[in-house]
C-alpha cells in the first residue's frame, strides 16, 4: 500500500486478513524489536498517532474478535 487509502489497518503480517497473529507479531515488535516490513507498520498504526504502540495492540486485537472494525 502505498496511501492511506491503500492501507489494511490492522493487518500488522500483510497477509490479507486482520486476526491474532497480527497481534501477536505487533507485540512481537514491541516487546522483542522484531522488524516489521514497511506497510506492516503502516497498518499496525490504527489510531493513526504516527507510530504503532500499545493502544494499536489493543484496537487490532478488539478487530481480530469482532468488537470493532478498522478504517
Amino acid at each position: 500500500p502505498s496511501s492511506d487509502t491503500e492501507n489494511t489497518y490492522g493487518d500488522v503480517n500483510c497477509d490479507g486478513k486482520v486476526n491474532i497473529s497480527d497481534v501477536l507479531a505487533l507485540n512481537k515488535n514491541l516487546l522483542a524489536g522484531s522488524a516489521l516490513s514497511a506497510d506492516g507498520a503502516k497498518n499496525a498504526d490504527v489510531n493513526k498517532n504516527g507510530k504503532p504502540d500499545s493502544a494499536d495492540v489493543m484496537m487490532i486485537l478488539q478487530a481480530a474478535i469482532g468488537l470493532i472494525k478498522l478504517s
